[in-house]
């Protein structure tokens, strides 16, 4: 399995007419693909693309949500030999725009919920861009060999996918993975998660994530098992899949874990005094024999599990950091939580923590089979801690014509992650910082702040804004921005006035960008010019030490 193609063709050899991907989708009713249909659609698809006029090496955008023709469109693309370029549905028009004129996409596929912003998105091109439906009712071409398109000359070292941040302005950084960067990531990941036939994975992560596609759609693939669409993420139909749907293993973030904590632990208050002393007894010793290495708790609780999901082996954590206390009360009560480490840019898995007697709470787990991980000083850091360096087949071909920033991070065959971390003698990862500047929400989205920066700085009134990410009460982070008024603007003299108009403009400009990078809060700054490098960059570290010193923040904000 070299490429992407050859990881369509083998698992179609092997399962055929087992069900690779299956929703429920509002007016169509249950949608489901075995593999046979998923690699003919996929051939139909990429017949219709090749008359568009995709050539092998041309861009091919998706634009759609979660469900099961996405993946005809993912395979769609590359068996015409074409390179993805997933696009996120909850992005604003003017994010998604800005991507796809650095991209120029040659055609884009979408679905019916969304054709109508796709055909604009296409249309504000100044190149020709067709727009096709990947839920169109369409023939399977098993006529056709898979061998006769162009995808199948496409080799492990040409480019699969380019996932590209966003932004309304400025340049978007395009990650360049390869088709054997991928399939490389999903061999090592099944070495370690332990996927099988006849496991029924719940898709509730968005697909256009690194994380969620390898994890949650090639992963399932290559394994056998099936993957399961939600129309939409309404709790009740998580609870109602999770129960009815015979789902084993789920891809999830930590708020997703805090949620079901906190569900299980509000039920437990509500229970009368005896049932509360029992449920704490047993909840107690089941911790004790844990911290001997001995699992109870799916003895002592099979009645939550049951309630949770009954045929549940375990939900996989990625993304944000993990709250270790949840993972051992969750594990305590027989639910196994696993977390991974790694970034779009290692397509995405660098390191994971095998379920059963290898997890280690509070760790991201030891590299996946075939990726080297190590630490170099930082300064500033704690002894034995470090920045985490990765080498390995997963490892990005780089930044979309972006020589510079390509060059930064990538030297001498290791990939500088700009995470700080701890390595145990095991080689188990413990993540103690994240990167310098990106922003991790609860939900698990990077927000990169100067996007943000840039989108605030339109503001007439703001000399100069430095956004950073204040710590929440749930965990992750949210979006927060530090101004400097324009002194030569006509400012209220008041400094309510002052705080109403930053606010005012903080909610216009925020306005344009997707909810999640949305400014949550701010501060005014009161000198005339923020903390700077000599090379003009934003010292955020100190500008938020100086934060963490006021009476109106705590030393945890920041």
């Amino acid at each position: 399995m070299d490429t992407l193609i050859d990881l369509l063709k083998e698992t179609t050899a092997k399962f055929p007419d087992s069900i690779a991907l299956e929703g429920d989708v509002e007016g169509r009713g249950r949608v489901t693909l075995t593999r046979k249909e998923l690699c003919g659609k996929a051939a139909s698809l990429a017949r219709e693309l090749m008359d568009a006029g995709v050539k092998p090496g041309d861009f091919v955008a998706q634009l759609a949500p979660n469900q099961s023709e996405w993946g005809v469109g993912y395979f769609g693309t590359l068996l015409a030999g074409g390179i993805l370029v997933p696009l996120d549905v909850n992005l604003k028009e003017g994010e998604l725009a800005n991507i796809m004129e650095k991209a120029k996409p040659v055609c884009l596929v979408t679905d019916s919920r969304e054709e109508e912003r796709a055909e604009a998105l296409a249309g504000g091109l100044e190149s020709t861009c067709a727009v096709l439906r990947i839920d169109e009712e369409r023939e399977p071409d098993s006529a056709v060999s898979l061998d006769a398109l162009p995808g199948a000359e496409r080799g492990p070292d040409d480019l699969a996918l380019v996932s590209f941040s966003s932004g309304t302005t400025g340049t978007p950084k395009g990650v360049m993975l390869s088709h054997g960067n991928i399939t490389s990531n999903v061999r090592a990941v099944l070495q370690t998660f332990l996927a099988r036939e006849g496991d029924v994975f719940l898709s509730v992560l968005p697909l256009h994530h690194m994380f969620e596609s390898t994890g949650g759609f090639l992963i399932p693939l290559g394994a056998g098992a099936r993957v399961h669409y939600l129309s939409s993420l309404n709790p009740r139909l998580l609870v109602e899949a999770m129960q009815n749907e015979g789902i084993t293993i789920c891809l999830m973030v930590p708020a997703l874990a805090r949620l079901i904590h906190k569900r299980i632990m509000s039920n437990v208050e509500s229970l009368s005094g005896a049932k509360k002393l029992v449920f704490k007894t047993l909840f107690g010793i089941s911790g004790i024999c844990l911290s001997m290495g001995i699992r109870v708790g799916h003895l002592l609780f099979s009645q939550v599990k049951k309630n949770l999901g009954p045929n549940l082996r375990y939900f996989a954590s990625g993304g944000a950091a993990l709250d270790p206390k949840i993972a051992r009360d969750l594990l305590i009560l027989g639910i196994e939580v696993v977390q991974g480490y790694g970034l779009t840019e290692t397509s995405p898995v660098a390191h994971a923590t095998p379920p059963g007697a290898q997890n280690r709470i509070g760790t991201v787990g030891p590299p996946i089979p075939g990726v080297e991980a190590k630490l170099v000083p930082v300064e500033g850091a704690e002894e034995g801690e470090g920045e985490i360096l990765i080498r390995g087949p997963n490892v990005m071909q780089g930044y979309f014509e972006n020589p510079d920033l390509t060059a930064e991070v990538l030297r001498d065959g290791w990939f500088h992650t700009g995470d700080i971390g701890r390595i145990d003698s095991d080689g188990y990862l413990t993540i103690c910082g994240r990167s310098k500047n990106v922003i991790v929400s609860e939900a698990g989205k990077n927000i990169y702040p100067e996007e943000v920066e840039e989108q605030l700085l339109e503001s007439a009134w703001f000399q100069d804004v430095c956004v950073i990410g204040r710590k929440t009460p749930r965990g992750g982070e949210e979006v927060f921005a530090v101004v400097v008024l324009d002194p030569e603007t006509d400012l209220p003299q008041e400094d309510e006035e002052r705080t109403t108009l930053a606010d005012t403009e903080l909610k216009r400009l925020s306005a344009h960008l997707a909810d999640y990078k949305r400014v949550a809060g701010f501060f005014l700054w009161p000198e005339e010019e923020l903390p700077r490098t000599t090379t003009r960059k934003h010292k955020r570290e100190d500008i938020k030490a100086i934060l963490r010193e006021r009476p109106e923040f705590s030393g945890d904000d920041f």
